[in-house]
């Protein structure tokens, strides 16, 4: 369904236009008048013939057909009447501004699947409900019902925002504005009854006047869309930052009484949209400053670190501790750069990272532009933070021109980015308007400055580490399906050997006199395990004994679980699986789940209480390649271990790193598999690869 008569309409109606301040058609009705809207505007409501020098008509019917797009601002009881009378008069396009619908109630959720359904069987594209509206600042068309005060957007590449919200969306877009950045649309999207946020984007990839897609979600209600949407964002070369609620338990529960909205798994969202290029943002700040830097910066995603420019020592420590604590990378100066640095500053300021001037830089005017000057030719940086303080307006005045100067006249590759110490202090708006003419974001505060960095840093990581993620309609192999249910170790284990991965040595036995010879070919230790598809949890269930070091121990052990599993009548053994103990290493515990839209993704964590105690786990998308594997793996908490620790030797990554892929094959060759359970898997020394010693399926239908 095409949203463009309703995004850029050439002629609109506004349902329920009002002379009445405050209410919802006047608010509407004032915004148009205030953007000049010069083409067809028509206006409905059975109280006036006329509104201002505007005529105003009774009812829908008495409208032109084949108007773009209508404006329903009126109660939630009279709006599926509306709409009905809209698809009688072909109108393109309808933005429903009442609440009331399905974050209301049982009542309100069945008065908007039949708005829904009204709209589908009418072929017309509908907003809403429950939503503020739209702005199209390139046409110049606000249709909404809050103060939206006029901004040409002109010959630029600006920031569409879309949000579930409207006041969220009006934050972002005012903030946007106020920073001198265009905004081309800004869309609330509502309850989504039927257009969604994924419709809008799929429309602002395509528009040549956004380069940036700032979104807030509650819920993405069609998860796989969204991804295949984000990865032509990227193919396109277009950014998408998101900022998707539900965090929390109690952010997920605050989401579904706002818009209606049902929340999944915020952790397995959050691996899927970064695998694709998006830019996952924690908090509304960040919404608003990476896509300014995004805009603003020349090479945004350039490689490299960052440096720092200042001119406080005690700020270095400051700013070493906050980007530690971010994630921002502040990489020492080359050699080359370390001396030539050494000719500019005092003797007492040694050149570091980060930098500083000291008050030097106040009486030697070129200061600012030659160092600059060396550090945009260091290869090991990719941006620059200038944090100088602003005490005052006086102080801003001797100082800002002479670094917009050096701004001016710079030619390397780094993005620049200027946060000034004294955040509130009042800043003469003309040194603002310097700094930002030379294409350089201004922050007030420099940890706003280094966590929007730090986001925008994270992104380069991953773009430049090329995503293979498959969607799973397209990676879905020739396999047969397997049988729903679950599946026991020793069948789990047959299907993972088949696929190149290395179990224990053993075998599946049925007696007591079996058992005692595969020990003898085998070889003790051994580890003896019940196998059922009754028994998923054979700890908990008394089903595994381990080290078993003789034939009289495994006697002894046979018989005990036996005796055990013999008082459960809901348990049917297929066997015992006898395997030998398998040598040391580094334990981790590689499980799956596929969650229907969002797809398959791999959770890897350290094996045994780390896990558990440290939280101590990573997503990892099925599909994606090796380089991103390894890069999820080293950032676990404890990642130490796998380089060797105390004496130990270095762990097979690789082999992991196959473990996870061989997984992740599994599950997009078979989408039927519903929940995956390695645990552990042990990884042994460089070069002597990984045994998987517990593996478990739950398979749904196919």
């Amino acid at each position: 369904m095409s949203i463009s008569r309703l995004l850029r309409p050439r002629s609109v109606a506004v349902v329920g236009a009002s002379a009445t301040p405050g209410s919802l058609g006047a608010g509407v009705l004032a915004n148009l008048t205030r953007f000049r809207f010069s083409n067809p505007l028509h206006l409905v409501n059975p109280r006036y013939d006329k509104i201002g020098d505007r005529p105003c008509v009774r009812s829908i019917a008495e409208l032109p057909d084949g108007i773009d797009c209508a404006v329903l601002a009126i109660p939630q009881a009279h709006v599926a009447d509306a709409v009905r009378a809209c698809v009688e008069k072909n109108i393109g396009g309808v933005i429903v501004l009442a609440g009331g619908f399905a974050e209301a109630g049982e009542e309100g959720k069945r008065a908007q699947e039949q708005l829904a359904e009204i709209a589908q069987r009418g072929g017309i594209a509908l907003q809403g409900p429950n939503c503020l509206g739209t702005i199209n600042y390139v046409d110049g068309v606000p249709l909404m019902f809050g103060v939206a005060p006029f901004a040409a957007f002109g010959d630029r590449k600006g920031v569409a925002v879309v949000s579930q919200s409207g006041a969220m969306a009006s934050a972002v877009r005012v903030a946007l504005l106020a920073r001198g950045i265009g905004v081309s649309y800004s869309v609330s999207t509502g309850n989504e009854a039927s257009l969604g946020a994924e419709d809008f984007l799929e429309e602002f990839i395509a528009d040549p006047h956004t380069q940036v897609i700032a979104m807030l979600m509650e819920q993405i209600r069609r998860p796989a869309r969204f991804l295949e949407l984000a990865t032509r964002a990227r193919e396109a070369g277009k950014f998408v930052v998101l900022h998707h609620l539900g965090r929390s338990a109690a952010g997920r529960e605050a989401a579904k009484t706002h818009t209606g909205a049902l929340s999944g798994d915020y952790s397995v969202m959050a691996a899927q949209v970064t695998a694709r290029g998006v830019c996952l943002v924690d908090s509304l700040e960040l919404l608003i400053d990476v896509p300014e830097l995004l805009i603003r910066m020349k090479q945004p995603l350039a490689a490299g670190g960052t440096a720092i420019v200042g001119e406080s020592g005690a700020f270095k420590g400051l700013a070493l501790d906050f980007c530690e604590a971010v994630g921002l990378e502040l990489p020492p100066l080359s050699k080359a750069t370390h001396d030539a640095l050494a000719s500019q500053l005092p003797v007492f300021s040694p050149p570091s990272n980060p930098l500083d001037l000291t008050a030097q830089a106040m009486s030697d005017t070129g200061m600012y532009r030659r160092v600059l000057e060396q550090i945009s030719h260091d290869p090991a940086f990719g941006s620059v933070v200038i944090t100088i303080s602003l005490p005052s307006a006086e102080s801003a005045n001797r100082k800002v021109p002479l670094i917009v100067d050096a701004l001016s006249s710079l030619d390397g590759n780094q993005g620049v980015v200027f946060a000034m110490l004294g955040e509130d202090c009042p800043i003469p708006p003309e040194h603002v308007d310097g700094l930002r003419s030379t294409g350089t974001p201004f922050f007030r505060s420099p940890e706003r400055a280094f966590r929007a960095l730090a986001a925008v840093k994270r992104l380069a990581r991953w773009s430049n580490v090329t995503s293979t993620a498959a969607t799973p309609a397209a990676a879905r192999g020739t396999e047969a399906p397997l049988e729903p249910g679950t599946v026991p170790e020793y069948r789990a284990k047959q299907l993972l050997a088949r696929h190149g991965l290395k179990m224990p040595p053993g075998r599946l036995v049925g007696s007591l006199e079996e058992a005692l010879q595969a020990a003898a070919e085998v070889g003790f230790p051994l580890a003896l395990k019940a196998q059922s598809s009754q028994l998923p949890h054979k700890s908990e269930a008394g089903a595994v004994a381990l080290d078993i070091r003789d034939a009289a121990s495994l006697r002894s052990a046979w018989d005990k679980m036996k005796h055990r599993l013999a008082e459960r009548s809901d348990v049917t053994l297929d066997g015992m699986l006898l395997e030998r103990m398998s040598e040391a290493g580094v334990e981790l515990i590689i499980g799956a789940r596929n969650e229907g839209g969002w797809g398959p993704v791999v959770m890897v964590g350290l094996g045994g209480i780390l896990t558990e105690l440290l939280q101590d786990v990573v997503l990892i998308p099925a599909g994606v390649g090796r380089a991103q594997i390894e890069r999820a793996l080293r950032s676990l908490k404890g990642a130490k271990l796998f380089d060797g620790y105390r004496g130990s030797a270095p762990a097979d990554v690789d082999a992991a790193i196959t473990v996870v892929e061989v997984l992740s094959a599994l599950l997009l060759q078979h989408p039927e598999i519903v929940e995956a359970d390695l645990n552990p898997v042990r990884i042994h020394p460089r070069g002597q690869g990984a045994t998987v010693l517990d593996a478990l399926f739950v398979v749904g239908k196919s």
